[in-house]
C-alpha cells in the first residue's frame, strides 16, 4: 500500500478520534468536495467542517474501528465502523461506513461517503436540534 495514502487515512482517523476541526482544516484541500450518499449532497470545506464541529460538540468520544483499506488510483477505499459516545453518556449507534478518499498530494481532495442514514438518524436529529438552538 502507498505510504502517503495510508498516512492521510491514518490522519483522518486521528482527527475523528481527537474530535479536532483544526486537524480537518489541515487535512482537507481548500477545494475539497465531501459527498454523502445518504443525502446525495456535496459539501465544501467550510460546510463539512461546520457539520463536523456540531458532531464533535454532541459527542465525547468518536473513533473508527475495524478498518479495512484498499489502495486505488489516487487514493483509497476504506470501510470502517464509526463508534462513539454522546456527550450525555449514551452510546451512539454503530455506523458501518464505506469511504472513497481521493488525495491531492498530502491533502484530501474528495471524499465519497456511504452509510445507512437510518442508523445515523439520532445523530442527524441531535445536530438539527443543536443548530436550531444556536440560531435563536
Amino acid at each position: 500500500m502507498s505510504t502517503e495514502v495510508i498516512a492521510v487515512a491514518d490522519a483522518l482517523g486521528a482527527a475523528i478520534a481527537a474530535r479536532s476541526a483544526q486537524q480537518f482544516e489541515s487535512l482537507y484541500a481548500d477545494d475539497v468536495v465531501v459527498w454523502h450518499g445518504a443525502t446525495g449532497q456535496s459539501m465544501g470545506k467550510a460546510e463539512n467542517i461546520g457539520l463536523l464541529r456540531a458532531v464533535f460538540q454532541l459527542t465525547k468520544e468518536l473513533r473508527y474501528v475495524n478498518i479495512r483499506r484498499h489502495v486505488i488510483d489516487g487514493g483509497l477505499l476504506q470501510q470502517h465502523q464509526l463508534t462513539g459516545i454522546f456527550a450525555d453518556g449514551k452510546p451512539m449507534p454503530v455506523l458501518e461506513v464505506c469511504m472513497v478518499i481521493k488525495n491531492d498530494g498530502h491533502r484530501i481532495a474528495r471524499i465519497e461517503e456511504y452509510f445507512d442514514s437510518q442508523t445515523f438518524a439520532e445523530v442527524w436529529a441531535r445536530v438539527a436540534a443543536l443548530t436550531a438552538g444556536s440560531s435563536h
